[in-house]
């Protein structure tokens, strides 16, 4: 049996835990059910499995500083040294300097007494093998007086504050049974009879594999898993059963970044006329921005001038999704005095567009530097910024020097934003033909041309023969995720949140 040194057994206190330390972390969070399973009346235990490096620690410590404004938190660790867990999740080290948390050593062997204390200490009682102290005869089948120091002191931790809500995090359940030589679920039918029955105490236990066995003997169950997703891996936290409490999403996408776990909840439409205003994003040398900051970070600094762009979607994604990149990118050409030609996806009119983008910028702004193709016999309006077309052909409309012409007054380099669902049911399914000398200019002239390509579109494998860049959006269970095909990149979470600079996206990285 392995060897445990008693400095490698320790049990920690969070009494004040909360604040996660910097504005990125702050967006940190576990899934809302798994709050509000510990947050209900009484005692409640959950079985948290997983494989190794899935992240079961991080959960653990994230759920004693999740609860700490509401519950005192104690975290067993059987495995792990101090030096370990700072190494590994520096805020935690940053806290106990503060003076935010306070150690317990364990190093007692206490024998318990009191009549009350035996009634809801049977299960710890017959664990280390002590007789009745009542005269009758009772079946032993461990050793008399065994040492079960770190056990002991759980009890005496939740014995002294039970009137107040405690929650134990033991980590792990197999290393505690392995010390003992005891089974997993000997120890948990004994916390569970004693501590969360007996004593009203929440308890979280840490399995070190995914197997279920187990799994009928906490009120909860949640397994860590990590997933590959076209050759990228993604981390889902999957909720099994919460005794007593609404699953409203059984699975969440989550990252690791940071040392923190932020789970994300369903990608739903968002108003996206609440953005009033637009600051720019500067060009990085010799790079563009796109008009959202972390797509130009994955991109090295922005699109370099003359890419030809893939942005491919997968099926049900948010119309917010689409939408606010369209607006994005549009809105930072626009706020720079660069010129736009803009077909929009879903055939939205010239006019629903100046609605959707005044406000995001001025008025003559967007009249000044965005020309919107609509076929002549359907122009509702004489605006400047709609552009007259024939829409018999594709190669006679999109012609270089007439659009330029069109933006004279707008400055270089020219954005050509296309959605070809559009394209597609005007000039049909061999749009990108009719297209080849058009996209030929936009290289030769430093522009840049963006393509948005929905799963009805038939161009998409032909605009990816010719894409310099090539990101998809997919959904995943709820959550939209974007990654790269060129440059290869890892699966981010799309989230909407403000932004000082540039479009109100986040892209988090699922590490």
């Amino acid at each position: 049996m392995r060897s445990f040194p008693n400095q490698l057994v320790m049990v920690h206190s969070a009494e004040n835990l909360s604040g996660l330390g910097t504005t990125e972390n702050s967006r940190a969070r576990l899934p809302p059910e798994i709050i509000a399973f510990f947050m209900k009346e009484g005692g409640h235990s959950l079985i948290l499995r997983g494989g190794a490096g899935t992240g079961k620690t991080t959960f653990a410590l994230q759920t004693i500083e999740e609860l700490s404004a509401i519950e005192r938190s104690y975290y067993l660790s059987t495995r792990v040294s101090d030096h370990s867990l700072f190494s590994q999740f520096p805020w935690l080290k940053e806290k106990f300097q503060r003076g935010e948390t306070s150690r317990f050593t364990i190093s007692s062997n206490r024998t318990l007494e009191a009549k009350d204390q035996k009634e809801k200490q049977l299960g710890l009682t017959e664990l280390k093998g002590i007789k009745s102290l009542v005269g009758k005869e009772a079946k032993i089948s461990l050793e008399i007086g065994r040492d079960l120091r770190e056990l002991e002191t759980i009890y005496k931790i939740v014995e002294t504050n039970e009137k107040s809500k405690q929650l134990i995090v033991i980590d792990s359940i197999d290393a505690l049974a392995e010390k003992y030589g005891e089974t997993c679920a000997k120890i948990i039918l004994t916390i569970q009879s004693d501590l969360v029955e007996g004593y009203g105490a929440n308890v979280l236990f840490v399995l070190e594999s995914a197997d279920p066995q187990l799994d009928y003997l906490g009120d909860g169950v949640v397994l860590l898993k990590s997933l590959e997703y076209q050759r990228r891996r993604l981390r889902e936290i999957e909720i099994m059963k919460l005794r007593g409490c609404e699953i409203q999403q059984m699975r969440y996408i989550f990252t690791l970044r940071g040392g923190r776990i932020q789970s994300f909840g369903r990608t739903s439409d968002v108003d996206i006329s609440l953005w009033k205003g637009w600051s720019p994003i500067p060009d990085t040398g010799e790079r563009v921005s796109c008009g959202i900051e972390d797509i130009d970070h994955i991109l090295g600094g922005g699109l370099e001038k003359g890419s030809i762009v893939l942005l491919e979607l997968g099926h049900a994604i948010p119309t917010s999704v689409s939408t606010a990149i369209e607006n994005s990118m549009v809105a930072n050409f626009v706020a720079q005095g660069r010129g736009v030609i803009w077909v929009p996806m879903r055939k939205a009119s010239a006019e629903n567009l100046r609605n959707r983008m005044v406000g995001i910028v001025s008025e003559g702004d967007f009249e000044r530097n965005v020309r919107i193709p609509e076929k002549a016999i359907q122009i509702g309006t004489a605006a400047k910024y709609v552009l007259p077309i024939e829409g018999s052909t594709a190669y006679d409309d999109f012609n270089w020097q007439n659009l330029a012409f069109a933006l004279q007054d707008s400055h270089q380099p020219y954005l050509t934003l296309m959605g070809f669902d559009t394209m597609e049911s005007i000039y049909g399914i061999q749009v990108m033909d009719q297209l080849a000398d058009y996209l030929a200019s936009i290289r030769r002239n430093k522009g840049i041309f963006v393509g948005l390509a929905p799963p009805s579109a038939d161009s998409t494998q032909r605009i990816a023969d010719l894409a310099t860049i090539h990101l998809k959006i997919d959904r995943v269970g709820g959550t939209v995720i974007l990654y790269g095909e060129k440059p290869f990149t890892e699966c981010n979470a799309f989230t909407f949140a403000e932004k000082k600079v540039g479009g109100h996206i986040s892209l988090v990285p699922i590490l």
